[in-house]
């Protein structure tokens, strides 16, 4: 495929095209949200196989894509083409999900190695830390990693598990944090929420997406809590299995990601409910399944819709709201 016929491809099957988003809930609003883009294909012109993880550098204004089942991670370039990718080759092992930092530094997460790899800006391997150091470490699965900008300490999520593992630098874990612990109303019983993904902002804030609990759990650069947010539930303006969430500071909103409801919820830095869109769906605007979640230097969000396999770039038009009636039209193309 020619570099023209990539460029099209990439250049979004839905370019500008603005796509009314409605929810199934009698009486509430939604925003209209426009699909700046999708991209669906890989560094080799073939088709984006179930894309899980995601992460936007906007230092270098570039977007990683995690492909798992191909054991690699794609690089695009500003204008979203693909232009490399990155696995064996380079010494990373069954990456699952990767962070940069401010400094260009690149962090990979191997579940099956259990490892995480840091590579320099240059791609460069520089060191291999062990997932190691705690009690429970050799069954630790990594899921999801971040790194905070103030402190440097490295936060990793583990498969079903409770809390997220914190490692320093050098590599040697520190500590381990945790959502709160709630007690069962019925039985007495204390039970904690799987950690699903960890996110950071600017500040240091360490963000826990707490999975059974439909909540976002805030912590300051040390680790003492601040805030939670989020309702659980199944309806609208609620979470019922969040998997992801992202920080945009300059719009001033946190967007998480809800897979099981098919939708991306919007909240202010307060953890106030704002608005949300998607549904279940095919057609530009809808998700099937989404998994990760970013936001570029514009603020526009970037979403990985696994089952429909492909990556999203949508703009909430805020300032556009749509009344949802009685009657619900349908959400897939006809």
């Amino acid at each position: 495929m020619s570099y023209n016929k990539r460029l099209i491809a990439v250049l979004f099957a839905g370019l500008f095209f603005a796509f009314s988003i409605t929810v199934k809930a009698q009486g509430q609003k939604v925003v209209s949200t426009k699909v700046l883009g999708i991209i669906n294909i890989d560094e080799t012109g073939k088709a984006l196989t179930y894309p899980g993880s995601i992460f936007y550098d906007k230092e270098s204004r570039q977007l990683y894509v995690v492909e798992p089942g191909k054991s690699k991670v794609i690089f695009y370039t500003p204008d979203f083409f693909p232009f490399m990718a990155l696995g064996k080759g380079y010494g990373i092992k069954d990456p699952v999900d990767l962070f940069v930092d401010k400094k260009g530094k690149f962090y990979f997460i191997s579940s099956n190695e259990r490892k995480i790899y840091v590579l320099s800006p240059s791609l460069i391997l520089k060191k291999i830390i062990p997932i190691k150091g705690f009690k429970g470490a050799s069954k630790f699965i990594p899921t999801h990693v971040a790194v905070n900008p103030v402190t440097g300490e490295i936060y990793v999520t583990g498969a079903g598990k409770d809390f997220v593992v914190c490692f320093n630098q050098n590599g040697n874990f520190t500590r381990f944090l945790y959502p709160e612990i709630k007690i069962k109303k019925v039985k007495g019983e204390r039970v904690g929420s799987i950690v699903s993904n960890v996110g950071v902002d600017s500040l240091g804030r360490v963000y826990l997406v707490a999975l059974d609990f439909g909540q976002v759990y805030v912590f300051d650069k040390d680790g003492a809590f601040l805030f939670k947010f989020g309702t659980h539930g199944a309806n609208f303006g609620q979470l019922s299995q969040p998997s992801a969430v992202a920080v945009d500071e300059d719009n001033r909103r946190i967007y998480v990601c809800d897979p099981m409801r098919h939708a991306v919820l919007a909240y202010d830095m307060s953890g106030k409910f704002l608005f949300e869109f998607g549904g279940l769906g095919w057609a530009p605007g809808w998700f099937d399944y989404p998994t990760d979640i970013a936001v570029d230097n514009r603020g526009d969000v970037i979403v990985s819709d696994w089952l429909n396999q492909r990556i999203q770039i949508l703009k909430p038009e805020q300032n556009e709201v749509i009344p949802i009636g009685p009657v619900m039209p349908s959400n897939r193309a006809d």
